[in-house]
Parts: C-alpha cells; structure tokens; sequence
C-alpha cells in the first residue's frame, strides 16, 4: 500500500498541471477573442461589452477567467470599467504631445490638433504648505504656502485625465480669475510672465481606487505622470504642476535640439 503513495501523488500533480495548463490556454483564448472583437469593431468604440455572466456562457469557461481576461485587456487600455454600469470599450483616438524642448505647444492645442475638445472640470482650490510636496522648494519666490488648483482633464466631455498646480501666492494674485476652468500655462506670457523653457519629469504610474472612478477605468490601470515646471527668467519654476493621463488615451514624442554644424 506504501508503494502506491507515491504513485498517488505522482498522479495528483500530473492533474494538477494539466488543469492549470488548460486554465491559462482557457484565459488566453477569452482574451484573444475579446481582443480582435475589439480591434475588427465588433464591439465598436464607447460600446459596453457583454457581462461577465454572458461571456462566461457563451465562452464555456468560469466567470474568474473572464474577469482575468477583462482586468488585463482594462489594464492595458482597450477597455474600462465604469462603476455600476459595466465595462466599456476605450476609444481608440489618442492625443499626440509634442515636447520640444525649444519650443512648448499649449497642452489644449495638441488636443485640438488630435481631433479632440479640451476641457476641464474644476475639482478644488486649496491652501497648502510648502512643505506639501518636495519640489515646492525649488520654486523661485516661493511663499509658506501654494495655492493648489486641481480640476479633471476632459476630452470630448469625456474624463482622461488630472491637471494640478501649485502656485505661490505672487503667482496666484495674477491668475485669480483663470484658477477654475481655464488652462492657465499657455496664458502666463499674456498676464507678463517670460518663460524661458519648461522642464518635464515624466513616470508611470497606476490609478487607486479612491481616484477610478472619475476617469472611468479600473483601479491599478496604468497613468502617464508628467510633473512640469515652467522656468522664469531667473531660472527657476515660476509654479509647479502635474498632469496624470490615461496611459491608452495619450502618446508623448520628443524632439531635442540637435548641434550646429560646424561650417
């Protein structure tokens, strides 16, 4: 009988393998089709997909291999989950920015310029110390304290993104009637500050839970994090500001400038 103890378990992980093997093909088959269902437009732009109880019937496979397989296709930006509503196929057009370094093109012209309508949806104005964020200190004439504007990127009415700043009071006195609504960096040279460049910091990052729901996807979906910083005359930033996009919805290009040639 001891004899057939290890023939037992030999049989038990040889299943155990084989179920796992036929769950991950299970997995990768839903999200393949869901994928070129997508792509062909059989489930057009801006259309909800079916539930997960439909899928799973239609597919013959568990309901956790269809939620594996709409996380991910979420995660990497071909769908989003609206909250109470279901899950929804992205829209496909994206917005091209150019960042030249020589030459800064206003955030909602490059939307424009994509086929998209910029808008913004004003979340929040506060007062916060300096000491609120690292970079703060580095702002010329810096103040105890900055006013934080923070409002909701829309395109096409529809939410793709977040836009903060943090501007010292001297900043905020000549700004205070474009604080809510307006793109206010593409503005600064009119209300007599000279930018002489902006410098960006460029991350990925990934959306939490208590932020998701405003822009329509999944919590843990990947976000450009672009933090930048236009510098006044005396080199340094006048204010700081931040902006967190939807990793699907937008493409960031570079351009540097190249070294004369020698004559």
């Amino acid at each position: 009988m001891n004899d057939e103890l290890p023939a037992q378990e030999e049989r038990r992980r040889a299943r155990s393998t084989r179920e796992a093997g036929s769950a991950e093909f299970l997995y990768r088959s839903v999200k393949d089709e869901i994928r070129r269902r997508i792509l062909t437009k059989v489930y057009p732009p801006g259309a909800r997909i079916p539930s997960v109880d439909d899928l799973a019937l239609e597919f013959g496979v568990s309901n956790i291999t269809v939620r594996r397989a709409v996380r991910e296709l979420a995660q990497g930006g071909l769908l989003s989950t609206r909250q109470g509503r279901g899950v929804f196929v992205s829209h496909q057009r994206r917005v091209e920015r150019n960042l030249n370094f020589a030459h800064v093109i206003p955030f909602e012209q490059e939307m424009e310029a994509s086929g998209v309508t910029a808008s913004l949806h004003h979340l929040s104005l506060s007062l916060v110390p300096q000491t609120d964020e690292p970079f703060l200190s580095g702002v010329e004439r810096p103040s105890r304290h900055f006013h934080k504007v923070e409002r909701l990127l829309l395109a096409d009415g529809e939410p793709v993104g977040f836009d903060t700043l943090w501007l010292p009071a001297w900043v905020a006195s000549k700004l205070l009637d474009k604080l809510q609504g307006s793109f206010i960096v593409s503005q600064l040279p009119e209300r007599g500050f000279h930018i002489e460049q902006v410098k960006f910091q460029i991350e990925a990052t990934q959306i939490g839970e208590a932020h998701s729901s405003l822009l329509n996807i999944a919590s843990g979906s990947p976000l450009l994090d672009i933090k930048f910083f236009p510098i006044g005359s005396k080199g340094k930033p006048i204010l700081a500001g931040r902006m967190m996009t939807r990793a699907d919805r937008f493409t960031y290009k570079f351009a540097t400038p190249t070294a004369a040639k020698a004559a």
